[in-house]
This record gives C-alpha cells, structure tokens and sequence, in this order.
C-alpha cells in the first residue's frame, strides 16, 4: 500500500450503496481528506455518510445526484474542487445492470440506461477534466463492465454503454497523459451488490470488499484497464485470441439464458 489517497480530494458518483460504497470507505481509510459522496438516494446517503462521518469526522461529504443531470454533476465536482483548492480523484461510478431479452428492451429503456451509464460518466469526465488540466494532475475513474469487454447475451443494451466508456477512457488517456492526467477504467465481473435486486448472485459472484481491493491495487500501478476477478481476465484472453471457443461458450450461455427466461423468467 501506497499514500497515493492521502491527503486527496476525491468525488464518488453512486456512493451510498455497493461499489461505490465501497470505494468511498477505502478512499477514508486510505488517508483521503476529503470525499464528496453523490447519489440520488437521500434515505441510503444521509446514513452511510452520517455512519463514515462517525468514524472519519468531517470527511465525508454526502450530496444529493442525480449523474443524469449535468448540473447537478457539475455542482458536485466543483464544490469538491472548491473545498480544499484541488480535485484529485473523480470516480464515475453510478450506474445499473440491465439483463433483458431484446422483446422486453423498449426505447425508453435505450434512453435511460444511455442517460445512466454513458451521459452519467461522460458529465463527470468533461467536467473534471478542465479542473485537472489547469491544475496539471488528476485521475479520473469510469465504471464499466466485463460486458463491455466482450459480447454478453441478453446485455446489448447494458454492454452498448460500457463499451462506450471503456474506449472513451481509454483514447483520453492517450490525449491528456502528457498534461499529467490519469484514466482508469475498471471491468467488473459479477460483484454482490444491490445490481441483482432481490435475485440471488450468481456463484462466482465475488464482495465488494474483495472488488474495491483490487481496483485500488492497480489504481496505485496507475493501471488503464481494470478486468477483475480473475476469471473474467480468462473470458477477455480467450474473446480475443480463440474467437471460436468463445463463440461457443457464448452460444451455449445465450441457450442457457434463453431457458431460464422461459422457464423462471430470470437470466440465471
């Protein structure tokens, strides 16, 4: 372990439950100065900021967000930019799972999880970007998903926003690293967090505690791309150097999902 957090000022979008959550206490007990908490539910953010306060007094930060809304994106960031001078950390976290067979997807469906996932994260980035240019440091954090790496079935609409922030992480690093700015984007495989609802988590299913450790193990190597666990590092090697025994594994998953639609109306 590294003080790469310490004495940082850091924005997490999706604090008050799972990843986010997660990401939140490691920043704290890692030495962050200050984390300003966003999301949009009130109930969940006063008690997990009121419950970190507790044991970190004055540090966390918990503002209501809803990431769809750029000026509520902006005020978040700014006033985490405004509280000690400097803004070192923004983790675009918010966002929701979304495994569906193509005749339950309407267009709205489209639109909000576009809203969510992708207009979410692309708020948080291009606002935190010209914050860090003019200071010359900063590292930006987008959550993406296993499913943006490689095709998932039953997640087209899911995978058609994390693919987007996979790649637009990625070329902006390439652009801004010069300017002494920082990209990650991590690839999680399943995580047990409120995603699955009231549906039990599949068995390679793995905590948040296990997930948030190793997403701040690359974070301090400055790491672009994140795939976690390991197993999902397996899939994302095979997808891209033996695209005929993927293609099978992924047909047989899309048979078996198609039968669990059919038969418990669930994916697994």
């Amino acid at each position: 372990m590294t003080d790469y957090f310490k004495d940082k000022v850091a924005v997490v979008t999706g604090a008050a439950s799972g990843i986010g959550l997660g990401l939140t206490e490691h920043l704290l007990k890692r030495g962050a100065s200050s984390v300003f908490m966003g999301d949009f539910n009130q109930e969940n953010l006063e008690k997990e900021g009121k419950r970190l306060n507790d044991e970190f007094p004055g540090k966390a930060h918990p503002l209501l967000t809803d990431v769809t809304k750029l000026e509520q994106v902006e005020s978040l960031i700014k006033k985490a930019k405004d509280f000690e001078g400097h803004l070192d950390f923004v983790f675009n976290n918010a966002g929701m799972g979304m495994t569906l067979p193509v005749e339950q997807i309407t267009f709205d469906i489209w639109k909000m999880i576009i809203d969510l996932n992708l207009w979410g994260v692309i708020y948080g980035t291009y606002t935190a970007i010209p914050i860090m240019r003019e200071q010359g440091f900063g590292h930006i954090v987008n959550t993406a998903s296993i499913a943006g790496c490689v095709p998932i079935p039953y997640q087209a609409v899911y995978a058609a926003t994390k693919s987007a922030v996979i790649s637009m992480t990625e070329s902006l690093q390439y652009e801004l690293e010069v300017e002494g700015l920082q990209f990650s984007v991590f690839c999680p495989g399943n995580v047990i967090t409120a995603i699955f609802g009231d549906l039990t988590p599949p068995p390679d299913a793995i905590t948040v505690d296990e997930a948030v450790g190793y997403i701040f193990q690359e974070l301090e190597k400055k790491s672009l791309s994140i795939i976690f666990p390991q197993n999902m590092r397996d899939i994302d090697k095979y997808y891209r150097e033996n695209r005929p025994e993927f293609d099978k594994v992924a047909r047989a998953l899309a048979a078996e999902r198609r039968e669990n639609y059919r038969t418990k109306g669930t994916y697994f």
